[in-house]
């Protein structure tokens, strides 16, 4: 006897046929229904129409000959108001990946394969533009409209993909040089472990990897500058702490990824990360407040 038959075995008989509809209806009904919540597609319809709508993206009309599209505001994820700020936030995350490639001797060129996790509409990644014309870059998020604004304007020099919140990318085993991830980890607190393990396989050895997180350092930053506290962040959370031995979750009752905040601690990841890769470093404040963690696959 399944689940559902033993919980409407005590509903009573009255109600039962009420009861068991409202449950159905909550429960996705069809694979499609389970797959579609763990990304934001591209294109969308409504249960009773037969007919998809697809719209192209906009290309912002303010670019002057020869520069990459910017994306309008509404795709920029809250990263600036304007161009210049826009381009400004991306360039400061770039140089921040550049000076770890250039400290671990990673080569750029000519075979390097690189990956930015949560991309958005490459607001860091378009920075590589001209090394990604002699390299394989690629691109990759779960909000389809995002990514088709990328395929749109910025393919060539990069390639896009869309992916879902499940651990799998459809790359080959060892194809990339470097992976890197900006405030993808501080938001998620599921499939961690599934997620490091992917990123193991696409990795080549010797190959590196560059996540931001939240942890003690980002709380320390927001405890000393309490106007600077983000709105889901209250000053009671601040009082109370991070008690947490290992890590503490701070989300909202909607489950939405942007309102969704996770927190580590830094001996958690050495411990448990380190468990599938060497950990090179932590850097604590490396973008803005979040701290930067240097992993690296061992060569066998």
């Amino acid at each position: 006897m399944s689940g559902l038959e033993q919980m409407l075995r005590l509903v009573p008989r009255r109600i039962k046929r009420d009861f068991k509809r409202k449950l159905l209806g909550a429960l996705p009904s069809s694979p499609n229904l389970v797959l579609s919540s763990l990304y934001w597609p591209t294109i969308t319809s409504a249960p009773d129409v037969r007919k998809i709508r697809w719209s192209r993206p906009a290309i912002n009309k303010e670019n002057h000959p020869g520069e990459l599209p910017i994306p309008p505001e509404e795709l920029r994820m809250g990263y600036g108001v304007d161009k210049e700020t826009f381009l400004s936030i991306g360039k400061r995350t770039a140089d921040l990946i550049r000076k770890i490639v250039e400290r671990e001797k990673i080569p750029w060129c000519p075979k390097l394969s690189v990956m930015e996790w949560g991309c958005a509409t490459g607001r860091v990644l378009r920075h590589f533009a001209e090394e990604a014309r002699h390299g394989d870059f690629w691109g990759v998020d779960q909000a389809g409209e995002h990514i088709s604004w990328c395929k749109e304007n910025l393919s060539p020099p990069f390639s896009f993909l869309t992916c879902t919140a499940y651990p799998h990318l459809p790359f080959e085993d060892r194809r990339f040089t470097l992976v890197y991830g900006i405030s993808v980890f501080t938001h998620l607190y599921h499939l961690i472990d599934a997620w490091l393990v992917e990123f193991r396989r696409l990795l080549a050895p010797g190959g590196y990897a560059v996540f931001t997180i939240h942890d003690e350092h980002t709380w320390k930053f927001f405890t000393q500058r309490p106007e600077q506290c983000p709105r889901w962040l209250s000053r009671d959370d601040l009082v109370e702490g991070l008690n947490s031995d290992i890590m503490a979750f701070l989300y909202s009752d909607s489950g939405s990824w942007d309102t969704t905040y996770t927190f580590f601690r830094t001996e958690w990841i050495r411990a448990e990360w380190g468990r599938y890769f060497e950990v090179v470093s932590i850097e604590p404040y490396a973008e803005d407040y979040q701290t930067a963690v240097v992993l690296r696959k061992p060569e066998k």
